[in-house]
């Protein structure tokens, strides 16, 4: 259906097209013959030709008819003339309502598509494409650089349109007189040799303009998320000093930018004055010896008074010849314009063309339930190639097990469980659920079967409801609740003021760091899917609340599989099965009790540090990585 549309769309781009420049057509024949009735019967009291009046409906005011219009008669031409004006006015007014109205309809449904297409391939892009960009820029490519879509189009549109005015005008102009084409055709040779000189430079300019302004809007975004962080180090006349470096770059950029258009528009105005008063001159010259036109029996036979150079015929082609040049300063004008909206569309295309890292095979088939067993088979990875980040990782976990990953900082442990969920392939190895590489599997369905609780505890200014149902927008209240009860909030969620349905601000800056992690994890619990993956859940609870808390989980977890990574020594202990990570590598696994008995082991080095730690902060048990 969305192809459907853009198909339809297509065409009503070309009828938009069609529009515009037989509008420009009618508009040049229609305002030549208007010319000539003006200038000749009410301004000079002279008859029109034969065919002319009979066209109009007036044959008593032809030349065959008499030599000078009488009052009477040049009365009659003057109420022509406003009924014709007036009839044309009101024929074009359902046109002029509906067309502009026309053309934003399609102009803006070709934005929206482009947006929409370019936000659905951001979000399909790998982590690794998100990690590596400012979040500023993306923002600015899908809501500013996207935009530019219209501006080209329009561009395009008044460019053709007018190229096509400009080449109709020179055609009759050419039949008054060739040398006089000749030179209004001549203008365009010094105007495309000063766009080769422009052009590029408007490229390279807009494309700098560009990404000043996106570092510092992605300056603005990175301010707005560190606010707190801003406020609490005193950190503000910082903040405005970047802020003013950047706004500074971006200006100078834009000024740049401007300072081009401007030259060239300079310099365009230079080269269409001399050619206007050369040519000025001659048909000044000609009008006054009265020197018979260059087609005058082709102009005799259409009906205008054209035949030899007179008043009308100097001040039509004068007119022309004006709107010629100020049509070729506005082209020039318009194209430099559009190398900037273009540079803006190049941003896009950009995202666009990139191939996500992880997307569907041909013939995926859709995963519904884990059955049997999830298995990591000698599995490599690295972000960058100077540095594994995974080194033959090799384990496997089964339905109604918990197994929890700890090691020191940046060993991999979240890496490990972020490839379950395909967010990103292994470089070597597979990942398998129930013998089938998680390859094969729909991407979308297997994401939709497993539920997780990040360390970075995300909530949107939304209701408390709103947030844990945003996984699962089927869930009922009965279920809302029961997961609220398994992460222990609901005493609290029962003294806000309108329960369940109280705002939570934005980014659910009402709430405490530990009252956000157990939000996150009953998002994940109400999305009840047989995979959990929890990635330092109870970091920031109390020894009561976790323990409260991973008691909840372990019962709910009856027949699931569950991941955890903590470094909290009595989380640990509830797992079946503990992988201890060091450099990519699993050093050690088993469970609790038989990683301890290993002598010199790594594992029970680590519990003992913790231990330590723990003891040191005299009771408080939080101990982050």
């Amino acid at each position: 259906a969305v192809e459907a549309f853009r198909v339809r769309l297509s065409a009503h781009l070309v009828y938009l097209y069609s529009i515009d420049f037989a509008r420009s057509f009618v508009a040049v024949v229609i305002g030549l013959l208007m010319a000539d009735m003006i200038n000749i019967s009410i301004l000079q009291n002279q008859p029109l030709s034969p065919k002319f009046a009979e066209l109009i409906g007036l044959p008593q005011v032809g030349s065959n008819v008499t030599d000078e219009l009488s009052k009477e008669l040049r009365y009659e031409v003057q109420w022509k003339y406003f009924l014709i004006v007036i009839s044309l006015a009101v024929i074009q007014l359902p046109f002029n309502l509906v067309h502009p109205w026309y053309r934003m309809w399609i102009l803006q449904r070709i934005n929206q598509n482009l947006r929409l297409g370019l936000q659905e391939r951001w979000l399909k892009l790998s982590l690794q494409y998100h990690s590596d960009h400012r979040v500023g820029d993306s923002i600015f490519r899908i809501y500013q650089d996207s935009s530019q879509v219209t501006g080209v189009i329009e561009r395009l549109i008044d460019v053709s349109r007018t190229l096509f005015s400009y080449f109709v005008a020179v055609v009759f102009v050419s039949l008054l007189d060739p040398w006089l084409g000749l030179i209004a055709s001549s203008i365009v040779i010094p105007g495309l040799l000063w766009a080769a000189w422009a052009m590029p430079r408007m490229r390279t300019a807009s494309l700098v303009y560009r990404e000043a302004t996106s570092d510092l809007t992605s300056r603005v975004q990175e301010t707005f998320s560190a606010i707190r962080l801003i406020k609490a180090y005193g950190k503000e006349d910082k903040s405005q000093f970047n802020f003013e470096g950047d706004a500074i770059v971006a200006f100078n950029a834009a000024y740049r930018v401007r300072r081009l258009v401007a030259l060239v528009t300079i310099v365009m105005f230079t080269i269409t004055s001399a050619f206007l008063l050369g040519a000025e001159f001659l048909i000044a010259w000609w009008a006054n010896q009265g020197r018979e036109t260059f087609a005058s029996g082709l102009i005799g036979l259409i009906g205008l008074s054209f035949v030899v150079w007179n008043l009308t015929a100097f001040n039509w082609t004068k007119g022309e010849l004006l709107a010629s040049t100020n049509t070729l300063r506005g082209l020039m004008r318009q194209w430099l314009t559009a190398q900037d909206m273009a540079m803006g569309l190049q941003r896009v295309f950009d995202i666009l063309d990139i191939e996500p890292d992880v997307k569907d095979i041909e013939n995926a088939i859709p995963f519904e339930q884990l059955k049997s067993e999830i298995r990591y088979n000698d599995v490599h990875f690295s972000y960058e190639e100077s540095r594994k980040i995974l080194d033959g990782v090799s384990f496997s976990a089964n339905p109604g097990t918990i197994t929890a990953i700890v090691g020191p900082t940046g060993s991999g442990k979240t890496t490990v469980l972020s490839m379950l969920l395909r967010l990103f392939d292994p470089d070597e190895g597979d990942i398998s659920i129930d013998g089938v590489d998680l390859r094969e599997y729909e991407v979308g369905s297997l994401r939709k079967n497993i539920a997780i609780a990040l360390q970075e505890n995300v909530l949107f200014a939304l209701s408390v409801k709103e947030n844990i149902r945003y996984v699962a927008p089927e869930a009922s209240d009965t279920e809302i609740r029961e997961a609220i009860r398994i992460c222990c909030m609901t005493d609290y969620v029962d003294a806000l003021p309108q329960g369940m349905d109280t705002e939570l601000g934005d980014r659910g800056g009402r709430l405490s760091t530990g009252q956000r992690q157990r939000l996150s994890i009953a998002r994940a619990v109400v999305r009840d899917t047989a995979i959990l993956v929890l990635d330092e859940p109870t970091a920031a609870l109390d020894a009561a609340t976790e323990h409260e808390v991973m008691s909840n989980l372990a019962e709910w977890g009856r027949g699931r599989a569950i991941f955890l990574i903590t470094h909290r020594i009595s989380t640990i202990r509830q797992a079946d099965n503990i992988l201890y990570l060091e450099r990519g590598r699993i050093h050690e696994k088993g469970s609790h009790e038989e990683l301890m008995a290993l002598e010199g082991g790594k594992y029970r080095s680590f519990v003992e540090t913790e231990s330590g730690l723990a003891n040191n902060q005299q009771g408080d048990p939080e101990v982050t990585s």
